[in-house]
């Protein structure tokens, strides 16, 4: 079964007792990133759904930046010659 874009949600759930998140999720982008890090599902449904458990010290929130970065041309130029390097030199050493 597929799922429209507004039908595909991520919900999060914890109490102080269990202190242990729930989480509910038919979003591939947020499930991929649950597997990167390493987190299995408990129970994934024939339609998608997946479910986790995960400790309540594994789930941070963090206050949005209010200031976004701005570089000018010349900081830009210079950090894309940078990484330009670093990966030349990573794909030296493999």
């Amino acid at each position: 079964m597929s799922y429209s874009a507004d039908e595909r949600e991520t919900t999060l759930t914890v109490t102080d007792e269990s202190r242990v998140w729930e989480i509910f999720s038919l979003m591939p982008t947020f499930i991929t990133k649950m597997r990167k890090a390493g987190v299995e599902p408990y129970k994934v449904t024939e339609d998608g759904c997946h479910f986790y458990r995960i400790d309540y010290e594994q789930v941070s929130i963090r206050k949005k930046s209010e200031n976004k970065r701005e570089m000018s041309e010349e900081q830009r130029l210079a950090a894309a010659e940078r990484l330009r390097k670093a990966r030349e030199n990573k794909n030296k050493s493999e």
